[in-house]
């Protein structure tokens, strides 16, 4: 069974905890579309300061909430629609196969009125070579959550000022890397619908042709768990921001799963002694238990892949 969640808000704290609840609290399989206000929803893992243009977010009072997920910083508007997939972790699956198996509805969905949407690479779904939506994913016990953008009316010009981060002030001898050509959906279509009647045509398709499902609505108890995680977390500075110490080194290091940022300091033999990771990665060890595995290593790239098989 197949829950499908529906409600109308569009704060970012709120929507962001109420995947952790749903998450954490459920065993079921769940589904939810939903829209944000103007926000960037930064990685797990990145250094929200290396990820936005400071002043245009201050300027323009946009929020950063960081989310449970690894992978790249987003912009969200209300032209943006999110989906989200929650359900027990199938045993044996490998996290690219999650994607390609979650993915697959959204990407017939489109294909069935004509657009001619496909996944690219491991986590992007293109049409025409532009990128539309970017997934993500995260597991927390045996429960894992994937998550996606889908651009269909967003303010693309926003987007891209909102995540011109000040790279060179976070990188030493890599090179940044070049964003991907994106698009809105509705570009794509002829007379293009309203997003709520468009999300409707999604949610019908979705769990109306794909899944045996029920709709489920928050209880008094669901709403008030989920205000009161967004307040704890998702709405302070220091999960958002960070509150990292300072470190005497800084590399980067493209690795399978995405690249890391790593910033350490070494011992008097010149090993690493204590390190923190940044990055635009997706895997499905903690942080932490990343980190662990890079004390006392030489910090060289060779000796840092090793110690990460």
């Amino acid at each position: 069974m197949l829950l499908i969640l529906d409600h109308q808000t569009t704060c970012p704290a709120w929507n962001l905890a109420a995947e952790e609840y749903l998450l954490t609290h459920f065993t079921d399989s769940i589904f939810r579309l939903w829209r944000n206000a103007p926000s960037i929803i930064v990685g797990r893992h990145q250094n929200t300061w290396a990820e936005v243009n400071i002043p245009y977010i201050q300027q323009h009072q946009i929020p950063i909430i960081r989310r449970l997920s690894g992978g790249g910083a987003v912009f969200h508007d209300l032209g943006n629609v999110n989906y989200s997939f929650m359900e027990p972790k199938p045993p044996g699956e490998e996290s690219s196969g999650t994607f390609k198996r979650c993915t697959q509805p959204i990407l017939s969905a489109l294909n069935h009125i004509g657009i001619a949407a496909y996944l690219s690479g491991r986590n992007d779904l293109l049409i025409d070579g532009k990128k539309f939506s970017g997934t993500a994913q995260c597991q927390i016990g045996g429960r894992i959550l994937l998550h996606g953008t889908l651009l269909y009316t967003s303010a693309l010009s926003n987007l891209s000022q909102a995540l011109q981060g000040p790279r060179t002030k976070f990188t030493q001898k890599a090179v940044p890397s070049t964003p991907s050509p994106i698009c809105n959906i509705s570009s794509h279509m002829q007379d293009a619908p309203p997003i709520e009647q468009f999300m409707e045509y999604l949610s019908q398709h979705l769990y109306g042709q794909t899944y045996v499902s029920a709709p489920y609505t928050y209880t008094p108890q669901d709403l008030t768990a989920i205000e009161l995680l967004a307040t704890s977390k998702y709405r302070t500075h220091l999960w958002n921001w960070g509150d990292e110490p300072q470190f005497s080194h800084q590399t980067d290091l493209k690795t399978d799963f995405g690249t890391l940022q790593l910033h350490f300091d070494t011992d008097t033999n010149g090993l690493i002694s204590r390190i923190h990771i940044f990055g635009d990665y997706i895997s499905n060890f903690e942080r932490e238990a990343l980190e662990a595995r890079l004390i006392g290593c030489q910090p060289i790239e060779s000796a840092l892949k090793q110690a990460l098989i």
